[in-house]
């Protein structure tokens, strides 16, 4: 069971039943004997509170989707939101007020007008005392039936909640699909709307301030890759920004309380990112909010009541938070002490209550949620993510500091599983995909599978990932087969030079990028890997920068993709598949909006007709981004098949005629 903890300030913590109708995990339960259908299984988790916090909504996985759960406190009058159609999924929601809830969808349409696959966002509300779903971004003509597709606003983003009004709030839409975003004032009850901010050429996000008066607007001008940035002053005139003053030196992050004053990151003397208050009209600091010298701010926190933003999210191992509020900031510190040894974050707070969700996870831990009151200073162990996960068994994760054969250092994240002694290890190296973003040392559901199953794994933040830094991530340009694979290259040597790795049994596994640089990793060292493993893969460099030229500032991103003065075809798995030596797993989703599943076809016809050795595995579901339970399973089910094939160690290889 959840070991129990002291409080400074009079902490009581419950050991009953959780919400999810668990009460703990089997204490003789062992990593390795778990099914991979427990690893592939979606999380528990997203857990908020109605306004008065007599109200709770969770998501549960129920045949491997995500459900969206809504119940009293004392769970009574459960009611269930499920996905209606294969091609969407529950991504996000949140209380409007205690009948209503908002949340929003992700699917996948065929987009004959963009004549291709895209990804696309909904919005509904659902009424609880009166169960109805409502799609709050339908259009007046055309919803449904041959080419209304052309009159669907590819994105639905929720511009303000408008906290003060429980029938209304502010969506953006853009129904003419020119990248140029209308915000409507629309009624959660009965779907009708009124223009609030109109059209404005080549802004597609718009932003409002305390008073839900639209202040800031960003986006493209048409038809090339230059910013556009509008700020509204308090006199209602609007002012266009010099984008070179503005883009590269800040990110908009909020509106600020004062007249031009705006929340922003920029990089500071450290070369990683601060929060400043700015005004933006006259370019002066107001305040410096957080600064801090090794990674970067990874988002804004905003105030359950106001969305001012009151404090920073950021990863140094993992994902933490800190404030800068006055009643946010001891109120997270008292926290920390009340849980030690985890990383504990505010989830939710009810608006209109004292009451306070409570997020908490570790390496070895896949997080548990407990109830705190501030008027009773009583906190409560709620539930947990992963009821079947024993933490106490689970694979520990440190960090690690990889030297590069430059002289650099890259962090890494090394998970090593519990029997064994560390060392001459069957290996995995999994690259993370983007290339912009970056591993941690937080439970992973991948990392913790291939554990128990006797892999080491290692997570390496090559140069190019975010979070280190503008530098860091700026050395990643231009480097897809270069710098990048490189690292990837270093990290793998320096397992080996520690004696960490089996030589003979290292294999190269990545999803996105990642499956990209499992590739690229066979192609340019062929003696190092015993095999390779592509989710969802990107094959194909010039088609993939043929596409993305036609998309939103697709222009600016593909300069940095490739080498910089070579051909894309030299560093492109497709056309260098001859150079492909160890045993391939493809794996690809049909319905990826992102890189599209006949590229990993095609390479695996092409390996096929070299007489190299490929597998194969078509998903029919799960997205570029593995969105369900399915998916997962399939995968994680192909890859346990795969690897035990080919990093068995030669000594327990069977002898023929035994």
């Amino acid at each position: 069971m959840r070991a129990t903890c002291c409080l400074f300030f009079c902490l009581w913590l419950s050991s009953s039943y959780g919400m999810d109708g668990t009460n703990g995990v089997d204490e003789t339960t062992d990593l390795s004997n778990i099914p991979a259908e427990v690893f592939a299984r979606l999380p528990i988790g997203g857990y908020r509170l109605s306004p008065s916090g007599t109200k709770i909504a969770h998501f549960i996985p129920f045949e491997g989707r995500r459900v969206l759960v809504i119940q009293n406190m004392d769970g009574s009058n459960r009611q269930f939101v499920p996905p209606w159609d294969e091609e969407i999924e529950l991504v996000s929601f949140f209380w409007k007020s205690d009948d209503v809830i908002i949340f929003k969808i992700h699917m996948t349409l065929d987009r004959q007008i963009f004549r291709k696959k895209t990804t696309e966002t909904r919005l509904f509300s659902y009424n609880v005392a009166d169960p109805l779903v409502r799609w709050l971004g339908q259009p007046k003509k055309a919803a449904f039936g041959k080419g209304s597709e052309k009159f669907n606003s590819q994105y639905e983003r929720v511009v303000d909640r408008l906290s003060h009004d429980p029938e209304h709030m502010l969506v953006e839409l853009d129904f003419e699909l020119q990248g140029d975003a209308t915000v409507y004032k629309v009624n959660v009850n009965t779907g009708g709307r009124q223009k609030y901010q109109s059209t404005r050429k080549g802004i597609n996000q718009w932003y409002a301030d305390a008073n839900s008066i639209i202040r800031f607007g960003t986006g493209y001008k048409p038809r090339t890759s230059q910013r556009r940035f509008l700020y509204k002053d308090l006199d209602d005139s609007w002012t266009e920004i010099n984008p070179e003053q503005f883009n590269g030196k800040y990110t908009f992050e909020g509106i600020g309380p004062e007249s031009g004053q705006l929340y922003v990151t920029a990089t500071n003397e450290y070369g990683t990112s601060s929060m400043l208050l700015v005004n933006i009209l006259t370019e002066e600091v107001v305040e410096t909010l957080f600064s801090h010298p090794e990674v970067d701010i990874d988002f804004a926190i905003t105030h359950p009541e106001t969305d001012a933003v009151i404090g920073v999210g950021f990863t140094d191992d993992f994902r933490r938070e800190q404030y800068f509020d006055k009643d946010f900031r001891p109120l997270q510190r008292g926290l920390e002490k009340a849980l030690p040894g985890q990383v504990v974050s505010i989830t939710n707070k009810a608006r209109d209550a004292a009451l306070y969700l409570i997020h908490a996870e570790s390496d070895t831990d896949p997080g548990q949620y407990f109830l705190y009151n501030r008027d009773t200073k009583r906190l409560d162990y709620f539930a947990e993510a992963r009821a079947e996960i024993d933490p106490q068994k689970s694979a520990p994760t440190k960090r690690v500091n990889i030297p590069t054969s430059d002289g650099a250092i890259i962090p890494g994240y090394l998970t090593l599983p519990r029997n064994g002694n560390g060392k001459n290890l069957p290996m995995i190296v999994l690259p993370h995909g983007g290339p912009g973003a970056r591993d941690s040392a937080a439970w992973s559901y991948n990392a913790q599978f291939f554990a128990s199953r006797g892999y080491a794994v290692l997570k390496p933040n090559f140069r190019g990932s975010t979070g280190y830094g503008k530098r860091f991530k700026k050395l990643g340009e231009n480097q897809w087969g270069g710098l990048m694979q490189q690292d990837v290259t270093d990290a793998t040597q320096w397992l080996i030079n520690e004696g960490i790795a089996d030589p003979e049994r290292i294999c190269l596994v990545g999803s996105s990028y990642g499956g990209y640089a499992a590739l690229m990793g066979l192609i340019q060292q062929p003696d190092l890997y015993a095999c390779g493993v592509s989710v969802n893969g990107v094959i194909n460099l010039p088609q993939l920068k043929a596409v993305d030229r036609d998309s939103i500032g697709g222009r600016s991103w593909i300069k940095q993709m490739g080498l910089q003065g070579a051909n894309d075809k030299d560093v492109s798995p497709q056309h260098q598949a001859k150079r492909i030596m160890s045993p391939v797993l493809l794996i690809a989703s049909t319905n990826d909006a992102r890189i599209s599943y006949r590229q990993t076809e095609r390479l695996h016809d092409k390996l096929k007709k070299l007489d190299k050795d490929s597998t194969y595995v078509e998903l029919d579901t799960g997205t570029h981004y593995m969105l369900n339970s399915e998916s997962r399973l399939a995968a994680l089910s192909a890859m346990e098949v795969f690897l035990a094939k080919h990093l068995t160690p030669p000594s327990s290889a069977p002898v023929e005629g035994q």
